[in-house]
């Protein structure tokens, strides 16, 4: 099935915030921080269903390439487009940084549904990595902002307190990943917090086409309608 995913642009602080939308229902945000053509195969096949919101955060692919907006300016971000489109409720969903900004999200705001979070465990942000990746990325490098902001909560604190939905997925192969959130299971799963484990893919094979179309879109298809169903 070919779908149509119609381009559009909305201001934000005077920069071009650039998403696409395609399909009807309720709505799903796809945070989408690159150009590749992996994001269209969950467009492809969820659009059938839902109302998908792919949406580029300031300085992330197709959008305005500024630095400064990531962290607590995403919620606003992905609010602005859903007010243009009158969409209330709505459920988030980014892989490995984009699951970081994901979580950002769900935590900032009461319309999230739910919040599917794949390839990546917030208690590996503390402040010492922080400061390696500050020496490794360039100055105007748009995840300062998002990683400076992300390593000051409790993130096992703020899992817990969300009213929304979560699901943690990743793949067994991605192996450091799988270690750690394997520890955490056990304490999450009693905080009502979901987990998917994916044979066979380690951490850009969990993202691929392949991957994606043949077991995780099909898996967190049926999380979301086991959960939330048909509406929310």
């Amino acid at each position: 099935m070919t779908v149509v995913a119609e381009t559009h642009q909305v201001e934000f602080d005077g920069h071009c915030l650039a998403y696409r939308v395609s399909g009807q229902g309720s709505a799903l945000v796809l945070l989408n921080l690159y150009r590749r053509r992996a994001d269209m195969v969950q467009a492809r096949v969820l659009s059938t269903k839902l109302r998908v919101f792919q949406v580029f955060p300031l300085g992330y692919g197709y959008s305005e390439r500024v630095p400064g907006f990531a962290g607590e300016r995403l919620v606003d971000q992905v609010l602005a487009v859903l007010d243009r489109h009158e969409v209330d409720r709505f459920v988030v969903w980014g892989y490995s940084k984009g699951g970081a900004m994901g979580l950002g999200i769900a935590r900032a705001t009461r319309r999230a549904a739910g919040v599917v979070c794949g390839g990546f465990w917030p208690g590996l942000v503390t402040p010492g990595l922080v400061r390696q990746m500050d020496r490794r990325l360039r100055p105007d490098h748009p995840s300062r902002s998002l990683w400076w902001w992300f390593k000051d909560f409790d993130w096992a604190d703020e899992l817990s307190r969300m009213s929304c939905a979560r699901l943690l997925y990743w793949g067994s192969e991605d192996r450091q990943m799988a270690q750690r959130l394997r520890r955490t299971r056990e304490q999450l799963t009693l905080q009502d917090v979901d987990f998917m484990e994916f044979p066979g893919f380690d951490h850009g094979g969990c993202s691929s086409p392949e991957a994606l179309e043949s077991a995780v879109v099909p898996g967190v298809a049926g999380w979301l309608e086991r959960r939330l169903g048909a509406e929310w």
